[in-house]
């Protein structure tokens, strides 16, 4: 008997302040579902970033050049070219766990085609560089299907 006599005066309050009610409903409905996209989002971007750490190769190293100080000020990764294309060939000859290596060279370069220009990064690398970074198998099935 309580509990009907609970239902009845909580169904008469509800009805005499609706305004209340109804912003109270609103409320609680906006707050649940900002919980669930902030949760949604979360593992979204969790998986992000796994996918960009899984791309990165689980036994590579990369060897990049040093840098340059000069007049105290330091010029950042690979500002000096310490290495040349030689030094990964002996590395893959030298060292037997060692199974590929691609050299890298990169700069930038002004592309021209008639009155348009476009700035743009040049990559310049041996065969061995898809294998390497395992981009033949995302590049197989982004063609083929």
């Amino acid at each position: 008997m309580n509990i009907a006599i609970g239902l009845k005066i909580s169904s008469c309050a509800l009805l005499r302040n609706k305004i209340r009610s109804l912003l109270t409903m609103l409320g609680i409905i906006i707050g649940v579902s900002a919980v669930i996209a902030m949760i949604g989002i979360g593992q979204g971007a969790r998986e992000s970033i796994k996918e960009k750490i899984a791309g990165l190769g689980t036994n590579m190293l990369l060897v990049q050049p040093g840098s340059l100080t000069r007049g105290g000020i330091r010029g950042g990764m690979g500002s000096i070219n310490t290495l040349v294309p030689e030094d990964a060939f002996a590395i893959v000859e030298k060292c037997p766990s060692v199974a590929m290596a691609a050299p890298v060279v990169r700069t930038t370069a002004q592309v021209v085609c008639g009155n348009l220009n476009w700035s743009t990064r040049i990559t310049g690398t041996t065969p061995d560089y898809l294998p390497v970074r395992q981009w033949l198998d995302r590049i197989g099935q982004d063609i083929f299907g």
